[in-house]
């Protein structure tokens, strides 16, 4: 085993320079393709492997991740103040950190934990201690994933958030560090080293201007030079106007270097850094106490400690006996647990049997006590208590009649209430197939209609002797003409009415036309 390393940091859309390595350039986009084990993104990785994925409790998939963090993105609108007062909305800052993310490795490589069982065990127990302790300093409703990589040197993971209850993602809420540095930045003023004053610099004198433009060649030259001679002469007297200016910001920037490296040494490191240094280390320290401890993990390594190869194995192989101490100790204290529940599940079925063992005894008293009783009284008058046994019988007896005739009386009541149902029933269902047959009927008859006004219309109905003449009758019609008219329906009744005034209409305009009169009792055929 060798020491513990977890690295926590946040990433925005804009890429951001790594420092220490100026060609290298990290973005949230980046940070997720590498995670994903996307070529352009793994070109750090000579063999680059897929990704494992991993789910827990509350975890999604690295893919569901990057697609509702996408769709967040697209979603926020902040409103911003211009220099002018005036507000107006925009999109979130490219440079705004929304991605949270973890990197935590392992000593042990992945060839050497593929070829051990026991291994691969250590490694499980390790990445479950890891979420563990995730999850459990992490706020509520955030949305997170691991993903396991066993393409590199050693077997690490990443575990990837975004802070999805805040408005805008922010991610620094989520670093320990940043919180902290927010923290102090609340509470204090700055200590930034304000620079010496600048000193005052000559003023150059005003440019030459040129003069008019003329129309004469002649005239123009003459001023282009006089133009010329007065710009050179400009230049020669702010050759030395420079040169005090150039000299005093060389005086200006060498003792301002002076002063602030002194305050600088007065101050020690920025209190922010400061606050920021020391939330980290505390950071690490509780890591180690909830994961590295109990995996035979240092807390820092031998070149921080300053120690030599020896005393550095040495420190392994202690922290490998304290985990494996630990992980005995919590093996023990889980039988503990489990013998401390026995024994109070045993506790208190004795304690359950115990106080009916009392109860059953007080209930044995109490009969004791009342067959005594009873015995007293028996003895001082059988006849009574015969007496009160037949009184107290014939009172049974009747309540048990009275019972049994409310009993047939409920009964009946129940059956005439459920026949009545069925007979509202039955009269319900007649009442729905009426009104549908008489949907219906309405509904022939409405079409009967319209195919009489459309033949009428179209010139296919005529009238000869009193009664319209049907090329094609419809079916309504010719069903009404087997029943009597005093059986018909109020519709097909209704309908008769029609057909009458249809054929007086055309009887009329028969009339008009050829000059013959009417029969206003004539009926249709049939009708």
């Amino acid at each position: 085993m060798a020491f513990q390393f977890v690295h926590i940091e946040t990433y925005a859309e804009q890429p951001k320079a790594v420092k220490g390595a100026p060609d290298q350039f990290n973005s949230a986009e980046q940070v997720l393709g590498e995670a994903a084990r996307e070529g352009h993104f793994s070109q750090h990785v000579e063999n680059p492997q897929e990704a494992i994925q991993l789910m827990y409790p509350g975890s999604i998939t690295l893919a569901e991740l990057r697609a509702k963090r996408a769709a967040l993105l697209a979603g926020i609108r902040e409103t911003v103040t211009g220099a002018n007062g005036k507000t107006y909305t925009r999109r979130l800052r490219a440079d705004a950190a929304t991605l949270y993310t973890e990197i935590h490795s392992h000593p042990m490589t992945p060839q050497d934990m593929k070829a051990d069982p026991d291994k691969k065990r250590q490694i499980s127990v390790w990445i479950k201690r890891i979420v563990r302790d995730f999850t459990a300093r992490m706020p509520v409703g955030i949305d997170w994933t691991v993903v396991v990589h066993l393409d590199e040197g050693h077997v690490h993971i990443h575990i990837l958030a975004i802070n999805t209850p805040d408005p805008k993602l922010d991610a620094n809420k989520l670093h320990v560090g940043k919180c902290a540095a927010a923290r102090w930045r609340a509470c204090n003023d700055s200590d930034v080293i304000a620079p010496l004053p600048k000193p005052e610099l000559i003023a150059r004198p005003l440019k030459p201007k040129k003069e008019r433009s003329s129309k004469n060649r002649q005239t123009q030259a003459k001023r282009d030079a006089r133009h010329a001679e007065a710009v050179v002469a400009w230049e020669e007297s702010c050759v030395s106007i420079d040169a005090v200016n150039t000299a005093r910001i060389s005086q200006w920037e060498t003792a301002n270097t002076a002063h602030i490296k002194a305050a600088r040494l007065l101050r020690g490191k920025p209190g922010v850094q400061r606050a920021f240094n020391d939330e980290m280390k505390a950071f690490q320290d509780r890591y180690y106490d909830a994961v590295g401890k109990y995996c035979g993990l240092l807390r820092v390594g031998p070149h921080l400690t300053r120690k030599s190869t020896k005393a550095y194995a040495a420190d392994k192989a202690q922290a490998k006996h304290i985990a494996e101490t630990l992980a005995e100790s919590e093996r023990t204290q889980e039988q503990l647990l489990e013998q401390r529940k026995d024994l109070d599940r045993q506790q208190a079925e004795l304690s359950q049997i115990d106080h009916e063992q009392r109860i059953r005894q007080e209930s044995l008293e109490a009969r004791e006590d009342r067959l005594i009783a009873d015995q007293t009284e028996f003895a001082r008058g059988e006849d009574m208590i015969r007496k009160k046994v037949k009184v107290a019988r014939q009172d049974l007896e009747r309540e048990r009649s009275e019972i049994a005739a409310a009993q047939r009386e409920k009964e009946q009541q129940l059956a005439e209430q459920a026949a009545a149902l069925k007979k509202k029933e039955h009269e319900l269902v007649q009442t729905a197939i009426a009104l549908k047959n008489q949907r219906e009927e309405f509904d022939d008859a409405v079409e009967a209609m319209d195919e009489v006004l459309t033949a009428v219309e179209s010139g296919e109905t005529t009238v000869d002797g009193g009664k319209l003449n049907f090329q094609r009758m419809p079916a309504f019609l010719h069903g009404m003409r087997n029943i009597a008219p005093e059986q018909r329906s109020p519709i097909q009744k209704l309908v008769g009415r029609f057909i009458n005034v249809i054929n007086r209409f055309q009887q009329g305009i028969d009339a008009m036309r050829f000059g013959r009169g009417s029969d206003n009792d004539s009926q249709s055929p049939g009708l």
